[in-house]
């Protein structure tokens, strides 16, 4: 049986399953042949990490900076107003106090963006150059005769786990590759629209029928994982492109 991968828009909970308990294993004999499965790319790993601790770093220093020149700008009017208290009008000191109030809701505002962005954090999510994973994701996976083109971009960071966005993107790549029967160069496209953060994935082949339906299930579920939906793209349902388009959550300015 085949279907579509684009008919319907995907949830975070939709064709979701938890994976069955491993058996127990029995032990090894002398000379039975055992199957390693491939390395991790870990130096890939460790980039990322480097990268999400480089990005949670600028975005607190930056905050810390904020904290500092609001700190001094209530100094500096405090000392005047206590400088001027003894001549100056009622009028004068209410104005005076006025701006120092006004210090204290930039105090406010800066406190709020902070704490989001911990709790964010806290939470496991990362913030994701999404263009930058969608290219690390192309070289991993096209070949001299099937390349990933990767254009657009973002002008902030997208908050959500970075592996399970990257299984989203590969699992989109497979099924427009399937749709077009292998054939043609592919591409992954990163656009920022009023409701977020969208991917647009694309194959140059000629689209097919379909898609087999386990393929569909696992596609679904890499969406599902970070909580995207699935949109057509604008060529419309019978293209082998679709739309993966990201949960809108508060972004990281870059």
């Amino acid at each position: 049986m085949i279907t579509r991968p684009d008919v319907a828009p995907a949830t975070a909970s939709a064709n979701y399953v938890l994976p069955a308990k491993a058996p127990m294993q029995a032990p090894r004999t002398t000379g039975e042949l055992v199957v390693v499965s491939p390395q991790r790319d870990l130096d890939s790993a460790f980039r990322r990490g480097g990268d999400v601790a480089k990005a949670l770093g600028e975005r607190f220093l930056a905050a810390a900076e904020n904290h500092r020149v609001f700190l001094d700008e209530l100094r500096s009017r405090l000392q005047a107003l206590d400088a001027g208290i003894a001549d100056a009008t009622r009028a004068q000191i209410k104005g005076a106090l006025q701006g120092v109030l006004d210090v204290f809701g930039w105090c406010d505002a800066a406190e709020a963006d902070v704490s989001a962005n911990a709790r964010l954090a806290a939470s496991g999510a990362e913030p994701i150059d999404v263009a930058a994973l969608c290219d690390d994701v192309a070289q991993q996976h096209a070949t001299p005769d099937r390349p990933i083109y990767v254009r657009g971009g973002t002008s902030a960071a997208w908050w959500g786990p970075a592996a399970a966005l990257a299984e989203a993107v590969r699992q989109a790549l497979a099924i427009v590759a399937e749709r077009t029967q292998g054939a043609g160069a592919r591409s992954l496209e990163v656009r920022e629209t009023s409701d977020g953060v969208q991917i647009e994935c694309a194959a140059a082949g000629e689209p097919g029928d379909g898609v087999e339906t386990a393929s569909v299930v696992r596609f679904r579920r890499a969406v599902g994982a970070i909580g995207a939906a699935v949109l057509p793209a604008a060529q419309g349902i019978g293209s082998a492109a679709l739309v993966i388009a990201l949960p809108k959550r508060q972004a990281v300015a870059r």
